[in-house]
């Protein structure tokens, strides 16, 4: 748990602080949110699919490239712990921290996780 809680809050920091050190721009990205059942974790699904959103919607297009690839490691790691029953009942607070993590970055972009 605390390897995949690490990596989480890891690929968060490395896609806000990508996303920080652009400067906005007057497009958004074009990202399409697809609100889908992912891991089968309410939580985990409800904030992958509200980042999605965000980046869809408010978030520029250079940023969006960089934060997308990282969600796309969270949903392939969290479908993973999700699969595994070993794992499984640690993913909603690995889903929350991460959720708790992101907040304040995608708030300057007026997005509400």
């Amino acid at each position: 748990m605390s390897l995949t809680r690490t990596l989480s809050v890891s690929l968060l920091l490395a896609a806000s602080l990508a996303a920080c050190s652009k400067s906005p721009s007057d497009g958004v990205s074009s990202v399409a949110p697809s609100a889908a059942v992912i891991t089968g974790i309410a939580e985990c699904d409800a904030f992958l699919n509200a980042y999605e959103q965000c980046l869809a919607d408010k978030i520029p297009a250079e940023a969006s490239a960089q934060m997308q690839a990282g969600m796309a490691q969270w949903k392939s790691a969290w479908k993973t712990m999700a699969e595994n029953s070993a794992t499984r009942d640690s993913l909603p607070g690995v889903c929350k921290q991460t959720r708790d993590a992101a907040a304040p970055a995608l708030t300057a972009y007026g997005c509400t996780l």
